[in-house]
């Protein structure tokens, strides 16, 4: 499983989140985001602050106010938990029968989608048109790293080599994507059938673009390898 690192602060800038080391520290930390994630069920994330949150996690400001300095950084933090979860879905097994790059992008976009539609807070905070920019910047980083990880995947599977190209493409393909998916979930609330058949329709138009229509699939001793 690969783990999205927090990107470390500019230099000579101070890391805003105070991140801990000690267990207990740890159980806190993530109790608080687990509060932020309850709270972004039912609320926009401007109408969550700091005091919010303490009263939701049942703990004091101050307590909060160790780790985060504000109730933005909240968010970032929780936004950075999703999108470890997100990139944790590509260790999951692909279902059997995988024989197109169509079929295997398709398998992969619906694990994220299902992820996106199961968990209200994910989709407000990293397809919510109430976005910071902050999230947005360090989700367009970590679609690179996603990029990876699919480029990697399917070049195991298919008769494709891989390459710094393919990766810009695969970053690009997850731009489009979610472009759509956040029209839905602005209009919707959710990912629904149709704009989710619209992200498919649109993914495989752009994937031709740098596939051919049809990759022949490696042996199974080079799968394995």
């Amino acid at each position: 499983m690969v783990t999205i690192i927090p990107r470390p602060a500019a230099p000579g800038v101070a890391e805003a989140i105070r991140r801990p080391r000690q267990k207990r520290s740890q159980q806190r930390f993530e109790a608080i985001l687990d509060s932020a994630a309850r709270l972004l069920e039912t609320l926009e994330p401007e109408s969550i602050s700091i005091y919010t949150l303490a009263q939701e996690a049942d703990l004091s400001a101050p307590s909060i106010y160790h780790f985060f300095p504000d109730a933005g950084q909240v968010f970032l933090a929780l936004a950075e938990r999703y999108t470890q979860e997100f990139v944790a879905l590509l260790d999951e097994p692909l279902p059997a029968g995988i024989a197109t790059w169509q079929s295997y992008l398709a398998a992969r976009y619906a694990n994220g989608r299902a992820h996106y539609n199961a968990h209200t807070a994910a989709r407000r905070l990293l397809l919510g048109s109430g976005l910071s920019a902050t999230i947005r910047a360090r989700d367009l980083e970590n679609d690179r790293v996603i990029a990876e990880r699919s480029m990697a995947e399917l070049t195991g599977l298919f008769d494709l080599a891989p390459s710094a190209d393919l990766i810009e493409r695969f970053t690009e393909l997850l731009v489009i994507n979610d472009a759509i998916w956040t029209l839905s979930v602005h209009r919707h609330g959710t990912i629904t059938d149709a704009y989710e058949e619209q992200a498919r329709r649109a993914r495989e138009a752009y994937a031709r673009t740098f596939l051919p229509e049809y990759l022949p699939l490696r042996s199974r001793s080079e799968q394995a390898a």
